[in-house]
C-alpha cells in the first residue's frame, strides 16, 4: 500500500530552501515523505525559481525529461519546456503562488482559501517558512545603518512574522517550522530585542496575530 505524502505549506518561501529539503526528505528509502504543495513568494526572482523546481518535483526522482537539462543548459526556452509538459506545467504554477503576504492586493480569506486547498483532508501537514530578514540580518542592519532617517521601528518587515502567526492562529498546523537569520537574536526594535517578542508572541498566536501595529 503506497504511503500518503504530508502536505507542506512555504511561506515567505524566497527561491524555496526549506522547501527543497522537506521534499527531499525520505528518498534514502524510495518514498517522498513531503509534498510541498503550495509556496507563497512575492519576489519576482525568487518565484520564477520555486515555479521551475515545483515543475522538476512534477516528475519521478531521477525521471525529469531531458528537456529540463536543455533549458538548464539555455538551449531551449522555458516557455518551450513548459508548452512540452502542461499538465505538470499547470500544476507547478498552482504550487507555486506569487503573492504578497502583509500586502493589500490579495485578501487574506483567498490566503486561507489557497492554503486550505493545498492541504486538503489531510490531518498531518507542516507550515514552513522564514519571515523577511533583511531588517534582522547583521548585513541588513549595517547597510541600513547609514541610511538618513531610517528607523526600525518603522520597518514593516520587522513587524511581518505576525502573518505567519495569523496563518498558525487559522489553521492550527501539527509542526511547523519558522526559520530566520542568525542576526534575528541580536536585533532590536525601541531598544527592545525582537527575538524576545517573536518568542512571546509564539506563546499565544492569536492575540499577537490580532494586534494592530502602527507604523
Amino acid at each position: 500500500m503506497k504511503s500518503k505524502s504530508i502536505p507542506v505549506i512555504d511561506i515567505f518561501s524566497g527561491p524555496g530552501g526549506l522547501a527543497e529539503g522537506f521534499s527531499a526528505a525520505g528518498y534514502e528509502i524510495g518514498k517522498c515523505h513531503f509534498a510541498v504543495n503550495l509556496s507563497i513568494e512575492k519576489d519576482p526572482a525568487a518565484h520564477s525559481t520555486l515555479e521551475l523546481r515545483s515543475f522538476f518535483r512534477e516528475f519521478p526522482r531521477g525521471k525529469a525529461p531531458a528537456e529540463y537539462y536543455s533549458f538548464l543548459r539555455g538551449e531551449i526556452s522555458r516557455a518551450l519546456l513548459f508548452d512540452k509538459f502542461p499538465d505538470e506545467a499547470s500544476r507547478a504554477r498552482k504550487k507555486a503562488w506569487k503573492a504578497e503576504l502583509g500586502g493589500r492586493e490579495i485578501s487574506e480569506r483567498e490566503f486561507d482559501k489557497r492554503i486550505k486547498a493545498a492541504i486538503g483532508s489531510a490531518k498531518k501537514w507542516v507550515l514552513i517558512g522564514g519571515p523577511p530578514c533583511q531588517a534582522y540580518s547583521v548585513a541588513g542592519r549595517s547597510r541600513y545603518k547609514g541610511v538618513k532617517g531610517y528607523r526600525p521601528e518603522k520597518d514593516h518587515r520587522h513587524f511581518l512574522y505576525q502573518e505567519y502567526l495569523g496563518i498558525l492562529c487559522r489553521h492550527w498546523p501539527p509542526v511547523f517550522v519558522m526559520e530566520n537569520v542568525k542576526g534575528l537574536i541580536s536585533s532590536r526594535v525601541n531598544g527592545d530585542f525582537i527575538f524576545n517578542k517573536i518568542v512571546d508572541d509564539l506563546t499565544d498566536p492569536h492575540a499577537s496575530s490580532v494586534l494592530q501595529i502602527s507604523l
